[in-house]
């Protein structure tokens, strides 16, 4: 009988058990084919950022054309100067070649033309047309509306003349002047049926389905020769400079699709048999339970006819059963007393939160049903916020484990609450961030601000002289009503954003920088270009434009954030300078030289700290520089070219054959070595040279513009107001007159 009941209740159970097993199978395969489709779909957006990457770099290379040619005066530029459209063939006929060779160049691009503001003319690479016969007028129109046509247009139609066939292009202008664009802008067209060939190249199969659309959603190309149809989800990607999108999903083929709908429809199946599996094994438990139940009502009326008679015969094990469930009630009264400890602390956590950040449908407006049982004391209305921030968080985080930071900081709460006491101050508050402690006081009718400052100092002084370790305190104004906790919450947060130049380990209170907030945003320093220059340079006199750019940062109280983008656009006009320089000044720079000085911008606490670390990386890096000019076989020439420009810039006649004379050397050597050692072009330097003489010779004499022209190396004036105009954006004159 034994075995027979053994065998029901195994035959029972096994199909359940097959049925379990197929259905983890097909999961497993499932899973699988899923983990093998998202890897593909993985490979597939790979390769759409692979080609947005290859389109984006072909799109940048002309803008960077543009900007040089624009820049270039012996260029398309002849187009724009004046003293030249009396000559059609410098004006007209040379820029228009000029354009000829920049389509030549690059055959991605379909045309590109110039607009002259002042006569309407348009100069394209085959023809020169007024404003009426210019078919893309419209366009141009556009532009001088809006002034938008800095970054790539979408697709759009374009043709010169009425009796040519319209083209689908995408388009990029560039004012001239850069970026007034008061002259003229430059424009080019690049073939959208180049886009199409590119992409088609990449997608030539049948797996994948793509589709390109420019920022408009506008399709530009399919790979298949039909655009597919996205109904379901596809990998899309778009290029943040040019806009273009690439959509793209796995198309598979019919073995895939197959697959596919099999696994699904397996993994379906399997799901069914496990609800059938459920319900079978409901039933059959339930019909092999009889015996068991049966058994267990016997065992049950037995145990009550036992109960009665003992409680009969006088017996003590009723007791039994009383103490055993007073037992069960006092457990379970403890439990429900923790989870109430642990709700209200949870309540009171967000109660602080919402009061402080001025959520008053959640904080309920400090009302007494609300805040009372958190110890608020609705007969004192004064309360004031105060944070507490741990000076140098980044070491604190490296020098204590993680265990050991929640111990800290539980013993900072609990050093404030027993100070609170003494002070006779109500407290409330949380980390509501990792390095700050947040909280509002509450005071009596007596208390005034004072009262608040000299026990934001104890706390100070305390964790100082216990501790490893300072923090700064943060007040904001003493306010009246918790509907005003907040304002005086994000006083105080602000306040700790002075820090930074008024010094950390001390309190500050928001009445100390009330003014520092009416100054307005940190203009930039007026040395700031002074020490760029020296610096890139390797001028000794470096460190001395380093001290006037500090100390005028010093001048007055400014925030965290205002100091720290000084900081990262001086190292941003630093790095603009190195980009044209030789590899290895590059290398040292990019490479070694500024991760130093973003490790250092995360892990200072005060001005002071930032300030002596950065003139010790940039020193550092300094010496480098001039270890690899003094390696460099021609740095000691090149040095002394730019000397004899320094003393001969008076000279008219002083340029590249004139270098090459005196030194020597071929003229695109010269040039070539000059940019790779400065990082700018010598025209540009001898330009930059002149016109900061003439800056001094505006200011300290009363010669004439025109001999202050001759004395810095013009023969005519108008060439030199030309040039100074350009450089500082007004003419010498009215430089005197500002001056004056």
């Amino acid at each position: 009988m034994n075995r027979s009941w053994f065998y029901k209740l195994l035959f029972s159970y096994l199909p359940v058990f097959f049925i379990v097993i197929s259905f983890l199978i097909a999961v497993f395969f499932f899973s699988m084919g899923e983990v093998t489709r998202m890897a593909a779909e993985t490979v597939n957006r790979g390769s759409s950022n692979h080609m947005l990457e290859l389109i984006d770099h072909s799109l940048q290379s002309i803008e960077h054309m543009m900007i040089k040619e624009l820049g270039t005066q012996d260029g398309i530029q002849r187009f724009y100067n004046k003293t030249l459209w009396d000559d059609p063939y410098k004006s007209m006929a040379l820029p228009s070649k000029e354009l000829w060779n920049i389509v030549t160049q690059y055959p991605m691009i379909q045309s590109v033309y110039l607009v002259r503001w002042e006569d309407r003319a348009i100069l394209t690479d085959s023809a020169t047309l007024s404003w009426e016969q210019f078919e893309d007028r419209p366009f141009v129109e556009s532009y001088l509306k809006s002034r938008q046509g800095f970054k790539w247009t979408g697709l759009r139609s374009y043709r010169e003349f009425a009796n040519q066939y319209r083209s689908d292009v995408i388009t990029l202008v560039k004012p001239y002047p850069v970026p007034a664009g008061d002259e003229g802008i430059m424009v080019v067209n690049v073939s959208a049926k180049w886009v199409t060939e590119l992409v088609d190249k990449m997608y030539d199969t049948d797996f994948i389905s793509a589709a390109v659309e420019d920022r408009n959603g506008n399709g530009l190309i399919a790979s298949a020769s039909d655009k597919p149809v996205f109904e379901d989800t596809v990998t899309e990607v778009q290029s943040e400079y040019s806009g273009l999108i690439i959509k793209s999903k796995l198309a598979g083929g019919a073995f895939y699709q197959f697959a596919t709908r099999a696994i699904a429809v397996l993994l379906f199946s399997g799901f069914i048999a496990i609800v059938a599996a459920v319900f079978y094994i409901t039933y059959i438990s339930k019909r092999n339970y009889r015996p068991i139940r049966s058994l267990m009502t016997r065992l049950d009326g037995y145990a009550r006819l036992k109960a009665e008679q003992l409680l009969k015969s006088g017996g003590k094990d009723e007791f039994a059963y009383i103490e055993n469930a007073l037992d069960k009630i006092i457990e379970q009264a403890g439990d429900l007393m923790s989870q109430q400890e642990e709700h209200l602390q949870a309540r009171k956590r967000q109660w602080i939160q919402d009061t402080l950040e001025g959520d008053f449908d959640a904080a309920g407006k400090c009302t007494p049903g609300n805040s009372e049982p958190f110890g608020w004391n609705p007969a004192y209305d004064k309360a004031s916020a105060i944070v507490i921030e741990i000076d140098r968080f980044p070491d604190f985080c490296e020098n204590y484990t993680k265990r050991d930071q929640s111990l800290l900081k539980f013993l900072i709460g609990n050093v404030v609450a027993e100070m609170a006491q003494q002070h006779e101050i109500g407290i409330f508050g949380e980390w509501l961030f990792p390095q700050k402690w947040c909280a509002f006081v509450q005071l009596k009718d007596d208390h005034a601000t004072e009262d608040v400052v000299v026990f934001a100092l104890q706390i100070v002084a305390w964790i100082r002289d216990n501790l490893d370790f300072n923090v700064t305190i943060g007040l904001g104004d003493l306010v009246l009503g918790a509907g005003n906790i907040s304002a005086s919450y994000e006083q105080a947060l602000h306040v700790l954003q002075y820090k930074m130049t008024l010094g950390n380990n001390r309190v500050i209170g928001y009445w100390e920088v009330s003014e520092a907030k009416k100054q307005g945003p940190l203009k930039m320093g007026a040395d700031m270009m002074g020490l760029v220059q020296s610096y890139k340079l390797g001028e000794a006199d470096w460190e001395e434009h380093y001290d006037r750019f500090i100390r005028e940062l010093q001048t007055e109280v400014w925030p965290r954030d205002e100091l720290v983008h000084q900081i990262h656009f001086l190292i941003y006009q630093l790095s603009r300078e190195f980009l044209e320089r030789n590899a290895d000044y590059q290398e040292l720079w990019h490479e070694h030289t500024v991760p130093r000085i973003n490790r250092l911008m995360k892990q200072f606490d005060t001005f002071d700290e930032m300030s002596e670390g950065l003139r010790t990386v940039l020193l550092d890096a300094h010496r480098r520089l001039a270890g690899l000019r003094e390696e460099r076989t021609y740095s000691s020439t090149m040095k002394n070219v730019r000397q004899y420009i320094y003393d001969n810039y008076s000279n008219p006649d002083l340029s590249l054959n004139h270098l090459s004379a005196a030194f020597d050397l071929k003229p695109k050597y010269v040039s070539h070595l000059f940019k790779e050692e400065f990082g700018e072009k010598f025209v540009d330097y001898l330009m930059n040279v002149r016109m900061e003489k003439a800056k001094e010779l505006l200011a300290s004499t009363s010669l004439s513009v025109q001999e202050i022209a001759v004395q810095v190396g013009y023969t005519h004036s108008f060439s030199f107001i030309r040039v100074f105009k350009k450089t500082f954006g007004i003419t010498p004159g009215d430089y005197r007159k500002q001056l004056a």
